[in-house]
């Protein structure tokens, strides 16, 4: 055979090869776009509990003995909720190492039926595992507010101050207790607090495709509830975000008519860019089977891929680029290691509203986890962004 021919008809089964390989690559990519990201589904699998394993607890603490996949939650300091399949409890601070075990020892309280040795647990994000009244011991209501799509259910937390309300969203698949971290220093403020659903989640309609849009559509629910708000004596209307929830406050700020009524906002790890978001995993993912980095031209054949399969429209869920629009004041809380929303997100939102946006960054938290590892650092930026740019405010009108 002719060298030069054999040559190219190499060259050319291996560009095939190697078309075929990026293709594979976009379609997986694209793939765990629309599971994972896009798909608002209420099965989320099996619930796992294998964060540690239990060695001993009792009334004031517990010992837990990281597993292999260690979460680091289990040996850093954080308020975080320890479930295992009967029960929960809450743990704090790490008290010391157990020599023994190669255990950590914790503070600990159970809500009722707590671990034994040798179960395996979990620690999460939501330290409060209840309601307003179970874990705050504030009364509250459920009501349904009224969306475009159907009812949808929220918690009302009456306050002493019926003209300021505080209007909660919560981050995606998660639910109104994310409110709870928050809920006791805002209601002992006076605020009217109101935790809000929204499409897509429990207790509330699922958007006409099924999909999560990450604010480019749940904003009008929000819409919805200040609304409820203002028609029930609200002069003064904070909002906050968690996550995706955190995109939800931005977009509603940005495109809704009934931003004027809101006089700040507060956003903890908000999810202010979908595409960049998708391209923050993609740069931590590996190759399935294989364990080193993935491409990133991956990424970028994968959002092409989603964009044409599954009709997703980046630049709908980029808050950034219109955050100029914006004319709320802002608190921003944001971990520095957070592996699910890029912590350069809410960077970026500092350095182009500047007089509005206070960033209080928190160097050893991962995603949302900013309350959790410094309650009092978190309940107090709150306490004095309310006191500068709310109650201030509302004295100089």
């Amino acid at each position: 055979m002719n060298r030069p021919l054999a040559l190219l008809r190499a060259g050319a089964v291996a560009a095939l090869a190697l078309a075929a390989a990026a293709a594979a690559l976009g379609w997986h990519v694209a793939g765990r776009i629309h599971r994972e990201a896009l798909l608002a589904s209420y099965d989320h699998g099996p619930e796992t509990y294998d964060d540690a394993r239990v060695v001993a607890v009792d009334s004031a603490s517990i010992v837990l003995v990281p597993a292999a996949d260690e979460n680091a939650r289990v040996a850093r300091d954080g308020r975080w909720s320890v479930l295992d399949r009967r029960g929960s409890g809450r743990t704090g601070r790490v008290l010391r190492r157990d020599a023994a075990t190669g255990g950590v020892v914790r503070d600990f309280r159970s809500d009722g039926i707590p671990p034994s040795p040798g179960d395996s647990v979990e620690l999460r994000l939501d330290y409060y595992a209840g309601d307003p009244l179970r874990s705050l011991g504030l009364p509250f209501d459920t009501i349904a507010i009224a969306t475009e799509l159907g009812p949808a259910e929220a918690w009302l937390v009456p306050g002493p101050r019926a003209d300021a309300w505080f209007l909660f969203v919560h981050g995606k698949a998660a639910s109104p207790r994310q409110a709870l971290r928050a809920l006791g220093v805002v209601h002992g403020l006076g605020y009217t607090a109101l935790a809000i659903r929204y499409r897509n989640d429990l207790s509330a309609p699922p958007s006409p495709d099924g999909y999560y849009h990450y604010g480019a559509t749940e904003w009008r629910d929000l819409e919805a509830a200040v609304r409820f708000a203002i028609d029930r004596g609200a002069r003064r209307v904070v909002l906050m975000g968690t996550s995706m929830g955190g995109g939800i406050v931005a977009a509603f700020l940005e495109r809704s008519s009934l931003a004027p009524s809101v006089d700040a906002a507060i956003l903890d790890s908000p999810m202010l860019d979908f595409e960049k978001t998708i391209d923050w995993g993609v740069a931590q993912a590996v190759l399935p089977g294989l364990g080193i980095p993935l491409p990133a031209f991956a990424g970028t054949l994968g959002k092409r891929v989603a964009s044409w399969s599954y009709g997703v429209d980046w630049s709908a869920s980029d808050y950034l680029d219109a955050a100029d629009s914006i004319r709320a004041p802002l608190l921003v809380f944001h971990g520095e290691r957070d592996t699910v929303v890029p912590y350069a997100s809410s960077r970026e939102l500092a350095r182009r509203v500047p007089r509005l946006v206070r960033l209080v960054s928190f160097p050893g938290a991962d995603h949302a986890e900013g309350w959790n590892v410094d309650s009092l650092t978190y309940n107090g930026a709150i306490r004095d962004f309310l006191a500068r740019n709310v109650d201030a405010a509302a004295e100089v009108r």
